[in-house]
């Protein structure tokens, strides 16, 4: 099996978020399940991410350098259709404008094992 295949066939995840703690923590949970993740660290690097490497998940937060993440949801389900996008944020009461603005998740920082799993499950 050539590279190309070999991570074409590997789950992926496009972290976007402006603190590398969240990053490398939620990038070692991620790895436990298989998932290779990738690191953005503003809205439109993440969103240029999500275009070239379609994955299979997109975590996002909401405070970014660039921008905030839940009014960019939109935009992410129409360049990344396939993609499961997860709003990662400190603001619980976003949950349902996130979920209603197109998320399929919701995680509360900080991040929790359980909670990060069963929205990849």
């Amino acid at each position: 099996m050539s590279n190309k295949a070999f991570f074409s066939a590997v789950q992926k995840a496009v972290i976007i978020d402006d603190e590398m703690d969240t990053c490398l923590l939620l990038g070692l949970v991620l790895k436990k399940f298989g998932i290779v993740s990738l690191r953005a660290h503003t809205l439109a690097e993440g969103l240029q991410k999500a275009v070239d490497e379609q994955p299979s998940y997109i975590f996002l937060d909401n405070n970014l350098p660039d921008g905030v993440g839940i009014e960019q949801i939109e935009i992410f389900r129409l360049k990344a259709p396939s993609s499961k996008l997860v709003m990662i944020t400190a603001m619980s009461g976003l949950r349902e404008r996130a979920l209603s603005s197109g998320a399929d998740g919701f995680v509360e920082k900080p991040l929790d094992l359980d909670k990060i799993e069963k929205v990849i499950k």
